[in-house]
């Protein structure tokens, strides 16, 4: 704050709102696809809780995959200054990064944010369909 005054105090957030964006897009993806595509659509697995545990880890994935490249990106571009690197904006650090290290320097972590947030969504998501069930709401069709 001393040195960068409000604005530096807001660095790179607006990364990290689209990094939230994706996780919530990739997590309800792959929860909600999981679902349907197994129970509604192929009538594969009953609405239950294994197929509950089966969608938590499909959207641990998911969202994995699609904030892993943004939640790269926000932590370089908030770490710069202490690593001596200058960037234009989000989109500069972007650039810059992949003409450096290439496309796949954006999932550097990837294992170790889904393995971060799979436990969590496992408590989550069986326990939302069972709050659910409390609350006499069942899949919507």
């Amino acid at each position: 704050w001393s040195e960068g005054g409000p604005r530096a105090f807001y660095r790179g957030a607006g990364p990290l709102v689209i990094r939230g964006a994706l996780l919530s897009a990739g997590q309800t993806l792959g929860y909600d696809g999981t679902k349907t595509t197994l129970c509604q659509r192929n009538d594969l697995m009953q609405d239950g809780p294994a197929l509950h545990l089966l969608g938590s880890v499909v959207a641990a994935f998911f969202a994995t995959v699609a904030s892993a490249p943004a939640d790269f990106v926000l932590t370089r571009y908030q770490t710069a200054s202490i690593m001596g690197v200058r960037f234009s904006g989000p989109i500069d650090c972007c650039v810059q990064t992949f003409k450096a290290d290439g496309f796949s320097i954006f999932y550097r972590g990837w294992l170790t944010s889904f393995v971060r947030l799979t436990p969590v969504f496992l408590a989550f998501h069986p326990m939302f369909e069972q709050l659910r069930c409390l609350a006499g709401l069942t899949y919507l069709t």
